[in-house]
């Protein structure tokens, strides 16, 4: 295998973001050696970013991400185990110090969803996590 390093340079990352936000348009990448495709979809009421790797998204990788190195790719998401107003009424019940003692109150959990909110943070993503990075397709040059 070759140890070079692929970068997207700056026109490629614009026409990627000009891809991505036209309907029914989508970008396929080359990422450490998966063909992540990238294309513009209806999630609920918004329209979202949706991510396929190797012409997929699998259940598994979102629900045993340490399994599945096709994780990566995916959005991570965080959210506390506890609402601001449940923390409150803890505190309020066992008092701040002892409160500490026994709940961790910051504590958060990752969950992974195949799709990201704006083309721009689904590019940040790949590239942030990615190796080698390259363009397939019409403005591979």
């Amino acid at each position: 295998m070759m140890d070079i390093q692929m970068k997207l340079s700056k026109a490629q990352k614009d026409f990627i973001l000009k891809q991505l936000n036209r309907q029914f348009e989508m970008v396929v990448l080359m990422c450490d050696g998966y063909e992540i495709t990238l294309k513009m979809e209806r999630y609920k009421m918004k329209l979202v970013i949706g991510i396929f790797v190797n012409g997929s998204v699998k259940a598994a990788w979102a629900a045993k991400p340490e399994e599945h190195p096709e994780s990566k790719f995916l959005a991570s998401h965080q959210k506390s185990y506890y609402s601001a107003k449940r923390k409150a009424e803890i505190i309020k019940a066992f008092g701040k110090r002892e409160a500490n003692k026994r709940f961790n109150l910051d504590q958060k959990f990752e969950y992974k969803l195949p799709f990201f909110s704006t083309a721009q943070a689904a590019l940040n993503h790949l590239i942030k996590v990615s190796d080698s990075i390259e363009l397939i397709g019409e403005m591979a040059a």
